[in-house]
């Protein structure tokens, strides 16, 4: 079994990413800069940035003069979901930065003063309930265009209810992250700032800029560098206030950001956030998709998109996984050494068997990792395939796999497949529903499905017409997607194989379908949340983003989706979602939402959404005769949605 937890040890050939953030990050002449660091969910994004941290430690060199390169460098870590529970995101985020370089054991003690009197401005500021609202947009368009000082009259206005200068205790100071340590002990922040006689005055941002620029030109630091991770676990709110945060306050001379998130996610913030013509001058008619891109680039100048891994990428990291498992430290390391000087050589190559044997010696090559190297070779593109090489799903995928493994040599089932179980599987992480089919046709077919068998000719029929199998016609509306096209057509065939043995070791997954690991995106999850909301601006947001999404990735939502009608049925508001995003357009939503009434009870359902319905025939009169079996089997028997579906077709009949 492997870690999921973020690691320096590259075992992806994502350093040279890290490089190249170091490189920006490092020049003078680029400062001051913030960078987004954008891929998806699980996609490495962490990884880099902690192997940037400590590339920019000084005390990871032992050449004097590449330790001497980053002596004067701050690089300081934050993970932007620690602010969530805070007031105001904006505040803690400034306040942590503050801390962690009062408490940094070389500048600490050269700015501590000034990290006093500028904490004691932003937590009357946070305290006075001002929370930087009122400043964050205007102030983002004043930034840019040149400055302008942000309303300090209204923070005079409630500075006597504050007891500004008096005796009156602080409010608590968010802590640095995880409390780390100095080293030295601990700085008493509340006794300082108790002990402090300056009088905690307002700041506009113009004023905390200029007082930030010059505490670090006085601690002669040469470089900050903030890196700040999980962002796109936030809710959109704390998205934006971290981000404003940063480019309004923070970004001075010499500072670089490094910001990890998925784009996706922080674009939905923006538009959640801010309405089109908040972002816009009244003059402007750029459309709402070009005022969050504008947004997003004034908030962020350098978007770095991290790449998916190719076959050979997903081989040579299967390779080293196996290799972490199985070796010892000392022979692990040669290989993790030999696979980074062939990666120099030639970037595109495969660190497989072969280079195992030549790293260590055959002799040490155990018979169990051998076997492992070889099945490697032959699921990478499978699991590249299947799980768009994204390397946290590749990790957890392995565990998933090697536990199934071990179930079925406990259970002495020595029929079972390696590749097989890896196609399986893969039907069962990128379409669990599918999976769920699967396992009731060969349940109740003596382990040999019809449909398998069918559908895997079809599509293998047209690959040898024209190569294409996504030009193949399912017929079953939910399986004749690209995705499980391109799934059926992977070798090996499942056609001849009895399916039950590799269901009974799956069998305690069945209702879950590897809820523990299956990977469901955070921009899924958050759209999902957001379209059942009751929010308009939050919903509507939510439907722009899922006509973004990648068909994994949209599938996936509407299978949330029907699964929230299926536990929810008495609930409109699954049914508002499938309502709008028909009406957007988006492919699959008609099948999906068909779906549903499949198996729904018909006397729980909602009476309005028959209106609804009689709304969207109105409005895409194409796809009514798509709903004729949907109609009958709700007119079926005397219910009140047959009362109310039967009214709302006569009026559109009427009408029409």
């Amino acid at each position: 079994m492997w870690s999921d937890n973020e690691t320096t040890l590259d075992l992806l050939g994502f350093k040279v990413h890290a490089d190249l953030i170091k490189s920006v990050v490092t020049n003078p002449e680029l400062l001051p800069v913030t960078i987004g660091v954008f891929g998806d969910w699980g996609g490495g994004k962490t990884s880099i940035m902690k192997m940037l941290e400590t590339d920019l430690d000084p005390n990871s060199y032992s050449d004097p003069e590449e330790k001497a390169k980053y002596e004067n460098i701050v690089c300081l870590y934050f993970n932007g979901w620690l602010f969530e529970g805070y007031d105001d995101a904006k505040s803690a985020i400034i306040s942590s930065v503050l801390l962690q370089l009062g408490e940094h054991k070389k500048f600490g003690p050269k700015v501590r003063d000034n990290v006093v009197s500028l904490m004691k401005s932003v937590n009357w500021m946070r305290a006075a309930s001002l929370g930087f609202k009122e400043v964050a947009l205007p102030a983002i368009a004043a930034y840019i265009s040149g400055g302008a000082t942000v309303v300090p009259s209204l923070m005079k206005s409630v500075a006597g209810m504050m007891g500004v200068g008096t005796s009156e205790e602080p409010e608590k100071i968010p802590k640095t992250e995880e409390g780390k340590s100095t080293g030295k002990k601990k700085v008493n922040w509340e006794q300082l700032i108790k002990s402090d006689k300056t009088s905690a005055s307002p700041l506009d941002v113009r004023t905390f800029r200029k007082r930030f620029a010059k505490m670090l030109k006085d601690s002669k630091i040469d470089g900050l560098v903030i890196m700040v991770d999980d962002l796109d676990r936030c809710t959109p709110q704390r998205i934006i206030e971290n981000l404003e945060a940063i480019k309004l306050f923070l970004n001075v001379d010499n500072t670089a950001f490094v910001i990890g998130a998925d784009p996706r996610i922080v674009r939905h913030a923006i538009a959640v956030t801010y309405s089109p013509d908040q972002m816009r001058g009244q003059e402007d008619s750029e459309a709402p998709e070009s005022l969050i891109t504008d947004y997003l680039e004034k908030l962020i100048q350098i978007p770095y998109r991290l790449p998916r891994l190719s076959p050979a990428e997903v081989e040579t990291y299967m390779t080293l996984l196996f290799c972490q498992k199985m070796l010892g430290s000392d022979h692990f390391k040669k290989c993790v050494t030999c696979c980074k000087e062939d990666r120099e050589k030639n970037r595109y190559s495969v660190f497989g068997y072969a280079d195992v044997e030549k790293a260590i010696g055959s002799d040490n090559l155990p018979s169990e990792l051998s076997l492992s190297l070889m099945f490697s070779s032959q699921a990478s593109p499978l699991i590249t395939e299947g799980l768009k090489g994204n390397p946290r799903q590749i990790k957890r995928f392995l565990n998933a796999f090697v536990l199934r493994k071990e179930l079925a040599k406990v259970a002495k089932l020595t029929n079972i497949r390696d590749d097989v179980l890896v196609k399986l599987m893969i039907l069962e992480y990128a379409h669990p529903k599918k999976f769920r089919d699967l396992f009731d046709w060969q349940q109740n077919q003596d382990g040999f499905p019809k449909e398998i068998e069918d559908w895997e000719n079809l599509v293998t029929k047209v690959a040898d017409d024209n190569g294409n199998v996504e030009d193949a016609k399912i017929s079953e509306a939910t399986w004749n997607i690209k995705s499980v096209k391109r799934w059926l057509a992977m070798e090996p065939k499942l056609s001849d194989i009895d399916l039950r043995d590799y269901f009974w070791i799956a069998r305690d997954r069945l209702e879950s379908t590897l809820s523990a690991t299956a990977l469901i995106s955070p921009v899924v999850r958050l759209a999902f949340s957001d379209i059942i909301s009751k929010n308009s601006s939050v919903i509507r947001a939510a439907v722009g983003t899922v006509q973004s999404f990648k068909e994994e990735e949209r599938v996936s939502f509407l299978d949330l989706l029907e699964t929230q009608i299926k536990r929810h049925p008495d609930e409109k508001v699954g049914h508002d979602a499938f309502i709008k995003l028909i009406n957007v357009n988006v492919p699959g939503s008609i099948e999906s939402y068909l779906n549903t009434f499949l198996n729904a009870p018909v006397e729980s359902l909602p009476p309005a959404i028959a209106f609804d319905m009689a709304g969207l025939f109105k409005d895409k009169p194409d796809i009514t005769s798509r709903f004729d079996d949907v109609i009958k089997r709700l007119t079926s028997k005397k219910s009140k949605i047959k009362t109310a579906l039967e009214k709302a077709l006569q009026i559109l009949k009427k009408d029409t």
